[in-house]
């Protein structure tokens, strides 16, 4: 067996656990928010929980996903380094205007906190270019540093996917309350 298959197959565990996890949170994402919205169907709210439904089924679908291309039990450096690649660039490419348009609502309407801030701008923009870095470093043979960014990259969607779940679901507890 070769070093990077037997690296590859170290790290096996770590993304079957958060593979099953992000699947099983997006699962009940979407759960939480049919049951939630029953009562708030206007186009506005409509388009407000677009506005947050559709990055966290992005992230969760993310760390699913490259949960799935690790777990590819025959693939080699340079396959994995064009899969990471394609699933940086689309995340940013669908990312990026989710976050112009958060800036917008946030100097809008001036109620984002640090919080805010992390979860739905900086950590799943970090997210995409760790993927992206990964991406590089597989091209190179720098299988550690590889395994690491895309290690971190999905810690960090999970994060940020779970935290902005979390802000949705208080979100729908408050309009029901109006």
């Amino acid at each position: 067996m070769d070093a990077f298959t037997e690296t590859l197959r170290g790290w096996q565990n770590f993304y079957f656990m958060t593979g099953g996890a992000s699947a099983g949170l997006l699962g009940l994402m979407f759960v939480a928010v049919s049951m939630g919205v029953q009562h708030l169907m206007s186009s506005e709210i409509t388009d407000d929980m677009r506005a947050f439904v559709t990055p966290n089924i992005l992230y969760f679908t993310s760390a699913l996903l490259l949960a799935c291309a690790m777990l590819i039990p025959t693939i080699t450096p340079p396959l994995l380094a064009l899969l990471l690649f394609i699933g940086a660039v689309y995340g940013l490419a669908r990312t990026i205007p989710f976050v112009l348009r958060l800036i917008r609502v946030a100097r809008r309407n001036q109620d984002f906190n640090m919080a805010d801030w992390l979860g739905e701008v900086i950590l799943p923009v970090a997210s995409y270019g760790l993927i992206f870095i990964g991406a590089l470093c597989f091209v190179m043979n720098q299988w550690s540093l590889a395994f690491m960014s895309a290690w971190l990259a999905m810690i960090l969607l999970l994060i940020s996917a779970i935290a902005n779940t979390w802000s949705l679901v208080m979100w729908i507890i408050e309009q029901r309350q109006l």
